[in-house]
């Protein structure tokens, strides 16, 4: 019988709106497999980033992105990567998931960007903004301060 182990840093299980990168390294070759994701639903609601990642290995379809996207998850090694903007007030929820669905799709834009010539990373759920009026790109815009949209 194998013990094993893993820990839970305590700020993981803060209820804060967030936005992340799953960095799935193969176990056979090295290579890298990255999906960007976001705490807070787009319809109600928002947990801890801990709640979030686990989802993604569930074997429910609709919250296992990881799972569903990746032939034999197990094979594996993952590391996470995350920042948060705010604790969840439910009094909020509409304003701050509109500004972390844009900081998510800043984060994963940025990612594309300097992913272009690699060979050993695959990039899961890259955006691709089609269909985006110029009106909805203003209002998605003003959504971030001058310094959000320069951190990176």
């Amino acid at each position: 019988m194998e013990i094993f182990e893993f820990e839970i840093p305590a700020h993981t299980t803060r209820r804060e709106w967030a936005v992340y990168v799953i960095i799935a390294t193969s176990r056979e070759n090295s290579k890298k497999i990255l999906y960007v994701g976001k705490v807070g639903d787009n319809r109600a609601g928002c947990n801890p980033i801990i709640s979030r990642i686990g989802n993604h290995f569930s074997h429910n379809k609709i919250h296992s992105q990881m799972r569903n996207k990746i032939i034999d998850p197990i094979n594996y090694d993952y590391r996470i990567l995350y920042s948060t903007f705010g604790e969840y007030i439910e009094e909020n929820q509409f304003n701050f998931r509109d500004k972390v669905n844009e900081l998510e799709r800043k984060l994963n834009i940025y990612i594309q960007e300097n992913l272009k010539n690699s060979k050993t990373i695959t990039f899961l759920n890259p955006y691709k903004g089609i269909g985006v009026s110029k009106k909805k790109l203003n209002e998605r815009f003003e959504l971030l301060t001058e310094q959000e949209r320069e951190n990176r």
